[in-house]
């Protein structure tokens, strides 16, 4: 493909408006030459295209081109066209690819990395939220870049996963990059820039959302990824279009299989799982897909068994929290009156030293101020001195290890 000026592709685009396949018709029939593009669609050449675009050709000048530059100049956003050496060259391979890419931040090893996907739904839910921490951790502690789309629920939390393991992290817009939307991710934005990730988006900087525009972003979601995992999702969320770009763009499709098979707004999955998407039970599962792209081998294998080594200590049979009393093993009846006292008693009052050892040491100290008594995560905040977010990871870790349980009041309890 020729290297055409930027002038000329930021023309063409606002000629043509982007995701116009019309566009690349052509680019390819004028051998991706976009000034050659330029000089047919201004000289009348083409009699499909629509009468605004035709109008377009006409009236846009290189005065409005500048002026699009100097906005990007102004607040560092760079503008990478599809000729360039840092376009990524998953996404140019897709249909219809962006002929410009707006970006704020930096692609800079994009294209020599592992790349996923990650989409769901906006409205998650406590079990979505765990999912997205289990699987993606290890991933990106592996040096996997996720993708997703910075919208509220899923995909927020998904980039928020990447951040606090000091990943990198790549959110694709459905507006302009100079636009604050949605307003409650502006932080988030921003977070991930300083961390060396990046913002990016096909229109122009100043383009307000629209809800046509956000289907056709998740072809660049999809695209710019070896593969698109959907951690939840309705059936009819708009996860599952990212899904299909991605099948339809020959790249793996994962998914988490539903918790609720009969609720609608977690069982969009099962006909991508029916179609033959990859179930996702633990990160693993998504690393046996990428394991070609790994080039240190060894070094996988060796995290992989690490993590395995850890979930297995967790996993072992459990022996019981409270010590269990020496007159049990010598009366096996006394068991039955042992019981019967315990239920009398604040239980878990003794944890086993054996138990507390085999965990993390802030998973320790939760098992113990639960001992003390059942607390909500506020109190335990307020009793142990760590923040809402190594607690929280603490007890999922302990929920699921089936250490605690959570009540419907809140309060988490002893099993």
């Amino acid at each position: 493909m020729s290297k055409s000026p930027v002038e000329v592709w930021l023309w063409l685009l606002l000629v043509m408006e982007p995701y116009n396949p019309k566009t690349h018709f052509i680019l390819e029939e004028c051998g991706g030459d976009a000034s050659e593009a330029a000089r047919r669609i201004r000289d009348g050449k083409y009699d499909f295209l629509s009468d605004a675009q035709k109008k377009n050709a006409e009236s846009v000048r290189m005065k409005d081109v500048r002026e699009v530059m100097e906005l990007c100049e102004k607040n560092r956003v760079r503008i990478i066209t599809l000729n360039d050496e840092e376009y990524p060259p998953l996404l140019r391979g897709i249909e219809n690819p962006p002929i410009v890419l707006f970006c704020a931040g930096s692609l800079k090893g994009l294209n020599n990395s592992i790349t996923l996907s990650v989409v769901g739904a906006r409205s998650i839910s406590d079990y979505g939220l765990m999912v997205t921490s289990r699987v993606l951790e290890p991933l990106v502690k592996l040096g996997v870049v996720i993708i997703s789309g910075i919208a509220v629920g899923a995909d927020a939390a998904a980039h928020s996963v990447c951040l606090r393991n000091h990943g990198r992290t790549v959110a694709v817009l459905g507006c302009g990059i100079l636009v604050n939307y949605p307003a409650e991710n502006a932080a988030l934005k921003r977070e991930i820039i300083a961390n060396g990730g990046a913002i990016v988006s096909e229109l122009m900087p100043m383009a307000k959302p629209s809800a046509h525009y956000f289907h056709t972003r998740n072809r660049i979601i999809a695209g710019l990824s070896l593969g698109t995992l959907v951690t939840e999702a309705g059936s009819r969320s708009g996860s599952l279009l990212t899904a299909n770009h991605a099948l339809a763009q020959e790249r793996d499709v994962f998914c988490v299989p539903p918790h609720d098979l009969f609720s609608s707004k977690c069982n969009g999955v099962v006909p991508l799982l029916r179609e033959g998407a990859k179930a996702v039970y633990n990160f693993t599962d998504i690393l046996d897909s990428f394991s070609m792209y790994f080039s240190n081998t060894q070094y996988v294998r060796d995290f992989v068994a690490d993590i395995e080594r850890r979930e297995f200590k967790r996993k072992t049979p459990r022996k019981p929290i409270a010590k269990m009393p020496e007159n049990i093993a010598q009366d096996p009846d006394a068991e039955i009156t042992e019981n019967v006292k315990k239920s009398e008693k604040t239980p878990h009052t003794e944890l086993a030293e054996e138990l507390l050892s085999s965990l993390e040491p802030i998973e320790a100290e939760l098992l113990k101020a639960l001992a003390e008594s059942p607390a909500k995560v506020d109190k335990l905040v307020e009793t142990l001195g760590k923040s809402v977010d190594e607690l929280t990871e603490a007890l999922t870790n302990l929920e699921i290890a089936g250490y605690i349980a959570r009540g419907a009041d809140g309060d988490y309890v002893l099993e």
